[in-house]
């Protein structure tokens, strides 16, 4: 906007407006009639994730729901077992109740340990210390704890014909995980033992034909 303003002499002067400074995105308050600017700095929370997470399963929320949904009703079979047998017997007798028990008694023991038979091998997170060489892979119990086994690379035993749900072995303990799901495959690779040379074990195989040729 331009201002024109007549003097009293007569001449026409043209006033410019003065630039006004922009609303910054600073708040000031004013302390002892002197303005401040308050500096609001943003930062953001650290998380608590585990750093040395070499993988995670990502099935391992729908595992753990599937317990537990599982275990809530194998409870309540339990409880509401009494009144199903009262009433079985009222309606039909003998046979009526053998037929009830079957049916509550297999959902509600069998089921889930058959449920914890098929996912007790799934490693839902695995870890990696680094100053002892150790990994650390975690599974669920069948109460839903967490139970860890550690264990180094001289520990891993690769099947040559792997079994169901099995990847690799530790000891006598199964435990099967995605390959998929790591972040860094050199870890993989290092526990099923595909940096090592490869042995076709053409030796052996020539000592066996020759034995079976010398029969």
């Amino acid at each position: 906007m331009i201002c024109l303003r007549i003097s009293p002499r007569g001449f026409l002067h043209m006033r410019t407006p003065v630039a006004q400074p922009k609303l910054s995105i600073l708040s000031f308050f004013t302390v002892r009639n002197r303005q401040i600017p308050a500096i609001r700095c943003l930062c953001s929370k650290a998380t608590d994730g585990n750093d040395n997470q070499v993988y995670y399963g990502a099935l391992t929320p729908q595992i753990r729901a599937v317990k537990v949904f599982s275990l809530v009703t194998s409870i309540g079979g339990l409880v509401a077992q009494p009144i199903l047998l009262e009433q079985a017997n009222k309606i039909g007798g003998t046979p009526m109740i053998v037929a009830i028990c079957g049916i509550a008694g297999f959902f509600t023991f069998v089921t889930p340990f058959l449920l914890h038979l098929i996912t007790k091998r799934y490693v839902t997170d695995l870890s990696y210390d680094a100053s002892a060489q150790e990994y650390t892979a975690t599974t669920i119990t069948f109460l839903l704890q967490r139970q860890q086994t550690k264990f180094r690379l001289k520990d891993v035993i690769v099947p040559e014909v792997p079994g169901m749900f099995t990847t690799f072995m530790v000891g006598e303990k199964s435990l099967f995980v995605d390959p998929a799901m790591f972040p860094d495959p050199t870890h993989y690779i290092k526990i099923m033992g595909y940096d090592k040379p490869i042995d076709f074990k053409f030796d052996e195989a020539r000592q066996t034909m020759q034995q079976e040729s010398k029969k």
